[in-house]
Formats: structure tokens, sequence, C-alpha cells
């Protein structure tokens, strides 16, 4: 990734320790389930209002990008996040229940299954950060390819689709996103 998104996994790193810290061992795995939903439902929502709009720059762009996903998240998501769940509503490629066995089965202890959950947390934090960045791109006047590129340094064809919040995470996906986050997870280990 031609991104530095340090930032973002320091970030995911204290948001997991605080929420370990604050819940028992029974409710800790699904908050952060729940949290991975959360972002994704609002970030869905994002994709169709940022297109919308335009901005004079990258930099204008991101902090009203910023500012228009924390309204989303807290004023559209947060009152409708349970029903969300209880619905098992499909945001992405991904709803409650393909968490329930992990979910169920970290919350008895299970080391592999607390781990998986968080790093499944981990990589939608990095997969939604760089959705954000493209959308602060595009709202800005590169094209959607363009933003691709400059993102991941990856040449693609011009006629490739980006036309939806699930093909561009595929495509962060493709082009490296779970090895950066591997990348990440190395460059802490060495500190």
């Amino acid at each position: 990734m031609n991104v530095d998104l340090t930032s973002t996994f320091k970030d995911s790193k204290n948001l997991l320790n605080t929420w370990n810290d604050r819940y028992s061992r029974e409710e800790y795995p699904n908050k952060v389930v729940m949290n991975i939903l959360y972002r994704k439902y609002s970030t869905e929502i994002l994709w169709t209002k940022a297109l919308k709009n335009s901005y004079k720059d990258w930099q204008t762009a991101y902090e009203q990008i910023k500012l228009d996903y924390e309204k989303i998240a807290l004023h559209e998501i947060v009152p409708i996040l349970e029903s969300l769940i209880k619905s098992d509503k499909k945001v992405n490629t991904m709803r409650f229940s393909d968490f329930t066995s992990y979910i169920s089965s970290a919350s008895k202890g299970d080391k592999d299954a607390i781990k998986n959950i968080e790093y499944t947390y981990f990589l939608n934090r990095i997969f939604d950060e760089l959705i954000i960045i493209w959308l602060s791109f595009v709202t800005s006047g590169t094209s959607r390819i363009d933003a691709v590129m400059k993102l991941t340094g990856a040449m693609l064809p011009r006629q490739m689709p980006v036309n939806s919040y699930s093909e561009l995470e595929q495509i962060f996906d493709q082009l490296g996103a779970e090895q950066y986050l591997h990348s990440l997870f190395g460059k802490e280990h060495s500190n």
C-alpha cells in the first residue's frame, strides 16, 4: 500500500485493549463483532453520500468525509445498530451470523477464536480507512481507477469497474490490504 495506516492500526489496538478491559470475557467478542459491523454499516452509507459531493482538494475532502462518517455513525447507525444485528442485515460481504460460532467459542475462552475476531477487526479497519482515503481522492477530482492506483501502486486496466463499496473492498483485498496488515503486525513486534 502507498499509504501509512500505522495510526489506524494503533488506534484499533488501543480500542481492542480498552474493550478487553471494559467487558467480561463473555461480552468482549460480541462487542468487537458489533463494532466491525457498526463501522461497515456506517461506511456503506458514507459511500453513497460522499460520492454525491466534490471538494477543491484531497485534504478538504478527507476532513469532510471523516466528519460525515462520524455523523452517520452516531446519528444514523447507533440508533438502529441492534436492530440491524438482530435482523442479520448483510453489509458488504458479511453479517452478524457469520461470526456467531466464533463469538460463542471466544466467549468460552477459545484464544484462536478471539484472535480471529480481533484479526477481522484489524483488517476491516484497514479496509474502511482505505475506502475513506479513496473517497477523498475521488471527490477531489481523481478518477476511481487512478485513486486505487495511488493507494496501492498497482497498475489496473482503465475499464475495471469500481462501482460499489463491495467491489472496492474486494479490489483492496486482492491488491494487498491483508499483506499490508501483516506488515503492520511485523512492525509492531520489531519495536
